[in-house]
């Protein structure tokens, strides 16, 4: 049973929430990028448009403004006073948790994993001004460091909330992404055939399938993974993921595991290390839409999109939807290999064959 959009609205409206980002966000269509990229390939490159969930404010904006309305919401009708994260030294998260905090007046600490001995900067810089309290640390010591200060908030008379420990801290960029699907319908009604969507692997993408499918709409779903991992834990968490916020919600449908695509393959070796191609499609779209992407997340995807097409494995009747997460101040991080490609003087070249070599080794898992 296909559920109307104000009865979804309804039920997202009936959460706990504090309102603190740009919405909705722009689409734009990047006619300029399909262009180039169509030079590259013998294929044919469908119509493709940028979501600019980079655009929702919120410290330098990004997709989890949308996550955080909705967990700040939980934190503060619960009466928690202080907030307690941990993640990797280059996380988008632990920025917005910061930014939220300072919204609303909470003590903030963050546990920066890996990296110890790195400057301040990018995302972990931001996280300094917004007034966060950064512990840098080891990973295997993370969930000690997160003890220490936990106990240290209790002695003092505060009421700490551990994001890692929070079972609906989990569930709330599903819940968001719902409200960005009631956008998307909205802006792309015009256009006819299949919409496919495409992100990285997250709640995000998965939160825009799960509102496709309750609504009954042509759209499929891309997640292209960031970093080597197992696909099939991603897909088994994002299904669980989705039977809590159905039930939550009143949903009629969940996710099943074949309702999205999972791509590999354009990952690099590891989480927050860049290939070359990455690189170049970063270029490449800042030259001909004025559009930054970052090396860790978004820049991974473009360079998936952009292998898939090269290889001929994008729909011919269908238009990508690309959702721009944000993540821009981590490209301050990664200025050195920014500038081997420029002042080197590496660009990309129509037809140029030595791009996305990668794409011999991708991995579809649908």
């Amino acid at each position: 049973m296909i559920i109307s959009r104000e009865a979804l609205i309804s039920s997202i409206d009936s959460l706990p929430r504090y309102r603190m980002s740009h919405l909705c966000t722009p689409l734009e269509r990047a006619e300029n990028l399909r262009a180039a990229i169509q030079d590259m390939t013998p294929y044919f490159v469908p119509p493709i448009y940028i979501k600019r969930e980079d655009q929702t404010g919120l410290a330098f904006g990004g997709n989890k403004a949308r996550h955080m309305e909705f967990l700040f919401g939980h934190i503060l009708k619960n009466g928690y006073d202080t907030v307690i994260n941990s993640n990797n030294f280059h996380s988008n998260q632990a920025r917005f948790i910061a930014a939220a905090c300072a919204k609303t007046k909470l003590k903030y600490y963050t546990v920066a994993e890996d990296k110890i001995g790195e400057p301040l900067t990018g995302n972990l810089l931001l996280c300094k001004l917004l007034g966060a309290e950064i512990h840098r640390s080891p990973t295997d010591y993370t969930d000690k460091v997160i003890s220490r200060i936990s106990n240290n908030v209790k002695s003092s008379g505060g009421t700490p909330f551990i994001v890692s420990n929070d079972e609906y801290a989990d569930l709330c960029g599903m819940i968001g992404f719902l409200e960005a699907g009631v956008e998307l319908e909205s802006q792309l009604e015009t256009i006819t055939g299949r919409i496919r969507m495409w992100g990285l692997a997250g709640r995000s993408i998965a939160g825009l399938q799960l509102y496709a499918k309750n609504r009954g709409l042509n759209w499929k779903s891309t997640a292209v993974m960031y970093s080597p991992g197992d696909s099939n834990n991603y897909r088994r968490l994002s299904v669980k993921r989705s039977e809590q916020v159905a039930e939550l919600l009143g949903l009629n449908e969940a996710l099943f595991s074949n309702d999205f695509d999972v791509l590999s393959g354009y990952s690099g070796p590891a989480y927050g290390v860049a290939t070359d191609d990455v690189y170049k499609v970063i270029y490449l779209i800042a030259k001909t839409e004025g559009v930054i992407l970052d090396p860790n997340y978004t820049g991974k995807s473009l360079s998936a999109l952009i292998g898939e097409a090269c290889s001929g494995n994008l729909e011919k009747y269908e238009t990508i939807c690309f959702i721009h997460s944000g993540g821009l101040p981590q490209v301050f991080f990664y200025g050195g290999e920014f500038s081997k490609y420029l002042i080197d003087g590496i660009k990309i070249k129509n037809n140029d064959q030595s791009l996305f070599n990668s794409r011999t080794t991708s991995k579809k898992n649908r």
